[in-house]
């Protein structure tokens, strides 16, 4: 990553939290200048990024450009931005 101060600094797990505001152009321009630094930087955010704007692609034509009411937009968000953390325990333990 080229020189930045600690506050420019993005870890993978925020640029890929944000990754869909950056999609529906809904970051400003300093955020989306930081986003893509960091992903000319680090080849699985901007293979993430490659995933996230083919998913937005195939919904746009499957939508036939609809727009989902705000309801769902906002719980698909949630949904999107929660991580599951599956844990395996050995029962013989």
């Amino acid at each position: 990553m080229s020189e930045q101060n600690e506050f420019d600094r993005l870890d993978c797990s925020a640029v890929i939290a944000d990754v869909w505001l950056m999609l529906d152009n809904e970051c400003d321009d300093r955020t989306r200048a930081r986003l893509q630094q960091h992903m000319e930087d680090c080849g699985s955010c901007f293979e993430a990024y490659g995933i996230e704007a083919k998913v937005k692609s195939l919904l746009a034509r499957k939508c036939g450009g609809e727009h989902a009411p705000d309801s769902l937009r906002q719980r698909l968000r949630v949904q999107l931005s929660q991580t599951t953390i599956i844990t395996r325990v050995d029962p013989g333990q």
